[in-house]
């Protein structure tokens, strides 16, 4: 087992983290890898395969799916052919937002592709999907039959989660999954989940790759890192604290992105520098989804 750490830390962590470092959910206290692989846009003709393959072979243990993507199946096939135990690694998938009046049944749809009995980590995709309530309720239900060790959302924004804590349910969300990057911090949404134990899982760690040229002080702080820009970009993401998936098939990336381990530590004073690149840049539209009124959504 690598380190391990509440998610519930500070902004910065002074410590040495690795690719095996497994933090605590503050609301359940389950343990889930910092680091992983996001498989959005590896559509299911191979591309998702060879990247869970790529990954697990090079140490990653978190993989992250979702029935949108289309490709639970080459996810699942990969997991499996690695031979690695099925405890050892954490299965992320997400509800169809178009399944909201039947999440059980779109969850035991996902495992059959996924050749699985049970998720790690199963999440409502976003809240576009309406019926959030019905849904979320739903989810608790799956988790009480073993069909996901923990439940959570993505997308979501702050007056989202706080009416459906508003609402009564049984159980708030254990993560809520968001874009999150060094040019757009989300600052107001992480203050909101740390407060209300939420654990905060990033994905587009690199902003899909549309900002990476646009500072210097970026420049200046990985040189003396001794990082490319992207490993800054994500060795910033993990240092936070901040589950995180950077997304790639190609297996030259695959590799470098989890290269940021046993290198120089971002220092306090840099990493606070880099809180003024934040710019609120949006890379994908996804995000739009926290901001939808809760009227339109619950």
């Amino acid at each position: 087992m690598g380190a391990q750490c509440s998610l519930q830390c500070s902004q910065w962590f002074p410590v040495q983290i690795s690719i095996d470092t497994r933090d605590r959910l503050p609301s359940t206290g389950n343990m889930i890898p910092r680091f992983g692989l996001g498989t959005w846009l590896s559509e299911g003709k191979g591309e998702a395969y060879n990247a869970v393959t790529i990954a697990l072979r090079n140490g990653y243990r978190l993989i992250d799916t979702a029935a949108l993507y289309n490709n639970e199946e080459d996810v699942g096939r990969a997991i499996k052919e690695s031979k690695i135990p099925r405890n050892e690694i954490y299965v992320v998938t997400k509800l169809d937002p178009e399944e909201h009046n039947n999440p059980v049944k779109a969850l035991k749809v996902s495992l059959r592709k996924l050749g699985l009995e049970y998720v790690d980590l199963y999440l409502i995709h976003s809240p576009k999907g309406k019926q959030v309530l019905n849904a979320w309720n739903a989810l608790i239900k799956a988790k009480e039959k073993g069909l996901a060790k923990d439940i959570g959302v993505s997308n979501f924004g702050v007056e989202q989660l706080e009416k459906l804590r508003q609402s009564g349910c049984s159980e708030m969300p254990a993560v809520n999954q968001i874009e999150l990057h060094l040019w757009n911090q989300q600052n107001e949404t992480i203050k909101y989940l740390k407060e209300n134990k939420i654990a905060v899982m990033g994905y587009c760690p690199l902003g899909r790759l549309k900002r990476l040229n646009s500072s210097s002080l970026v420049d200046d702080v990985a040189k003396k890192c001794n990082l490319t820009v992207p490993q800054l970009a994500i060795r910033w993401s993990v240092q936070k604290g901040y589950i995180t998936i950077p997304k790639s098939s190609n297996e030259n990336r695959i590799k470098e992105n989890s290269n940021i381990f046993g290198k120089c530590i971002i220092p306090k004073h840099m990493m606070e520098e880099l809180e003024k690149v934040d710019e609120g840049f949006e890379a994908s539209n996804s995000v739009k989804s926290m901001n939808i009124p809760w009227e339109d959504v619950k």
